[in-house]
C-alpha cells in the first residue's frame, strides 16, 4: 500500500466528518429557528388567553357588584333613581351629540323637566331618545329579572320608531318609521360601506338569531357581545337615519338584559367622538367582508357570523363600554341614589301635548 493509498481514506474521512457537521449545524439552526417561531406564536395565544381570561374575570366582577346594587333592592334603572336619572341625561347628550346634534344640560333640563323648547330638531331627538331608551331599558330590565331576556327584531324596529317619530313629526326626518331602508346610503365619518339594502332583511334575522344564541351562552363574555353586536349592527346600517342612536340604545338594551346597565358613550367632545370612531373602524374590516361575501351570494348563516365574529378585533370598543360601566357603578354606589328624584320626568305624555306632538 502506497503513502496516497493510506492518505486518501483519512481525507475521506474528515471531509465526511466536516460535511456532517456543517449539516448538523444547519439543521441545529433550523430547528432552533423552528422553534423560536413555534415559543413566539404559542406566546401569543397565552397572551390572547390571558387577555380573555382576564377580560372574563372584569366582566363577571362588574356583574357582581351590579347584582350586589340590586339585592339591597335599589332601583337601579328607574328615573326616580337621582344617580341613574342623571346617567341616563349625560346619556341622551352624548348620544345625540356624536349624530351631530349639540345640547347642554339646560337643554335637557328645559325640555325634559320644564316643559321649554329648544330648536324643533333638538327638542324632537331628546324627546325620542328619552322614549324610546327609557321605554326598552324598563323592558330589558324586566326580562332581566325574570330570566327571560332576549333580543327580537320587534324591539330593534320599536327603537327606532320611538327614536325618530318625534322628528318624522316636525320634518328633520322623512323616512319610515321603524321599516329596513329600501335604498342605499352612505354614513358619514365613515370609511365603511353599508350592506346593500335588498339583503337588510335575511341578514338581520341571522344576527337576531346569532345574538340570542350567544346570550344563552353562558361562557361567552357579555361586555364583548355588547361591542361585537354593535359593531355588527352598524355595518348592517339598517334604517335610512337614526342608526347610530339605534345602535347605541340596542347596545345598553343587551347590557341591562345581561345584568349591567345602561353606559353614556362620550361625544360631547371632538376627541371623544374620534375615539368612538376608531374604535369602530377597528371592529368594521372583517363584517365589511362579511357582507362582501353576502352581496357576492353567499348565504349568511350563524356559523358564519359566528367565524367573523372571531376575528374582528372589538377591545377598543370593549375598552369603552368597560370605562362607561365602571363609571356608572361609581355613581350608582352612591349613598344618596336611593332619594326619590320628584322633579323626573314620569310620563312624556303631558309633554308630548305641550309641544303638540302626536303620541300615536
Amino acid at each position: 500500500m502506497t503513502n496516497i493509498d493510506f492518505i486518501q481514506p483519512q481525507l475521506y474521512y474528515i471531509y465526511f466528518r466536516v460535511l456532517v457537521a456543517e449539516h448538523l449545524n444547519y439543521f441545529r439552526t433550523t430547528a432552533n429557528f423552528f422553534f423560536a417561531i413555534l415559543f413566539y406564536f404559542n406566546k401569543l395565544e397565552l397572551n390572547k388567553d390571558s387577555e380573555s381570561s382576564e377580560k372574563s374575570i372584569m366582566d363577571k366582577n362588574l356583574l357582581r357588584q351590579f347584582k350586589n346594587l340590586r339585592e339591597k333592592n335599589i332601583q337601579l334603572i328607574a328615573v326616580s333613581n337621582n344617580e341613574w336619572y342623571s346617567l341616563f341625561r349625560d346619556e341622551i347628550r352624548n348620544s345625540i351629540a356624536i349624530e351631530g346634534i349639540f345640547s347642554n344640560r339646560n337643554d335637557l333640563l328645559d325640555v325634559l323637566e320644564k316643559n321649554k323648547k329648544t330648536t324643533d330638531q333638538k327638542t324632537a331627538a331628546i324627546l325620542g331618545y328619552f322614549e324610546a331608551a327609557s321605554t326598552l331599558y324598563e323592558y330589558a330590565n324586566i326580562l332581566f329579572k325574570e330570566d327571560e331576556f332576549s333580543v327580537r327584531l320587534s324591539d330593534v324596529r320599536q327603537i327606532h320608531t320611538l327614536l325618530m317619530r318625534y322628528e318624522k313629526q316636525v320634518g328633520s326626518f322623512n323616512g319610515q318609521l321603524g321599516i329596513f331602508r329600501n335604498e342605499n346610503v352612505i354614513v358619514n365619518e365613515s370609511k365603511f360601506t353599508p350592506l346593500d339594502y335588498t339583503f337588510i332583511d335575511e341578514t338581520m334575522d341571522v344576527f337576531i338569531k346569532w345574538l340570542n344564541k350567544k346570550i344563552n351562552s353562558n361562557d361567552f363574555d357579555k361586555i364583548k357581545l355588547a361591542a361585537l353586536s354593535h359593531l355588527i349592527f352598524e355595518t348592517i346600517h339598517p334604517f335610512r337615519d337614526g342608526n347610530g342612536r339605534s345602535g347605541r340604545i340596542l347596545l345598553s338594551f343587551v347590557l341591562i338584559g345581561c345584568g349591567f346597565i345602561n353606559i353614556a358613550i362620550k361625544g360631547t367632545q371632538k376627541s371623544d367622538r374620534e375615539k368612538y370612531y376608531q374604535a369602530m373602524e377597528q371592529g368594521d374590516e372583517h363584517f365589511e367582508l362579511m357582507l362582501r361575501e353576502i352581496k357576492d351570494g353567499k348565504n349568511l348563516t350563524t356559523q358564519m357570523l359566528d367565524d367573523y365574529a372571531k376575528q374582528t378585533n372589538s377591545s377598543l370598543l370593549e375598552q369603552i363600554v368597560i370605562s362607561r360601566l365602571e363609571d356608572g357603578l361609581n355613581r350608582l354606589s352612591k349613598s344618596e341614589m336611593i332619594k326619590i328624584n320628584e322633579d323626573a320626568v314620569i310620563t312624556l305624555r303631558y309633554v308630548s301635548k305641550f309641544y303638540n306632538y302626536s303620541q300615536y
